[in-house]
């Protein structure tokens, strides 16, 4: 099972704690997207006022991409160099190896970087499907296998992501936060409580090697 979103019943998960402070950090995930039209946030971390690190999906850019992108005044983003088609299993990742590198990939290549200097500090809450610092841009499709670690991923290990490895097989000993999003809602890394806003419910898991 996955848990299904939509924008419309505003529903998402969301934990009152981060996992990571800041760079280096890598975040993904398999979604399945229902449309190619809005941008919406698959993971995301931010501080109690408008600072962050999201991945998402940018359905309402040319090519419909993943991104890797951080918020303080203003958006930084690093967009995959293809993007995803709706209604697909799709695997997504971010990775911040510091303040002024990011890159994002799609099904584990197609990356694309931006190098510009900025980063979200004093990190104090997560969501998945939804943006961590205002619960806006929300998830229309499925998302699954949500893993964030506290170092930057090579380029290898994100591909073994993208291949159906799961999220506690790569590098375990710095993966800080894992959801597979299998029925229940646990962290099975850092215990965090998971709640379920406004009744996101299960779905279809994608394929994965445990």
């Amino acid at each position: 099972m996955a848990y299904n979103f939509t924008s419309a019943s505003s529903q998402y998960l969301s934990m009152t704690s981060s996992p990571v402070s800041g760079p280096p950090l890598t975040m993904a995930c398999w979604f399945n997207a229902s449309q190619t039209t809005t941008s919406d946030y698959l993971v995301s971390v931010s501080n109690s006022t408008i600072g962050y690190f999201a991945l998402a999906i940018f359905g309402s850019n040319a090519g419909d991409p993943v991104g890797a992108f951080d918020y303080v005044s203003a958006s930084i983003s690093a967009y995959s160099t293809s993007g995803y088609i709706a209604n697909t299993w799709t695997h997504a990742a971010g990775v911040w190896s510091g303040l002024n590198s990011r890159t994002a990939y799609i099904n584990g290549g197609n990356s694309g970087t931006n190098s510009s200097t900025q980063g979200a500090t004093t990190l104090t809450r997560s969501q998945i499907g939804a943006n961590a610092s205002a619960a806006t841009n929300r998830m229309n499709g499925l998302i699954a296998e949500v893993g964030i670690w506290n170092v930057a991923l090579t380029v290898a290990e994100i591909a073994s992501l993208a291949k159906g490895i799961t999220c506690d097989k790569v590098r375990p000993q710095s993966l800080v936060f894992y959801a597979p999003l299998v029925r229940d809602l646990s962290d099975q890394k850092g215990g965090r409580a998971i709640t379920n806003n406004n009744g996101a419910t299960v779905a279809n898991h994608p394929r994965i090697y445990p």
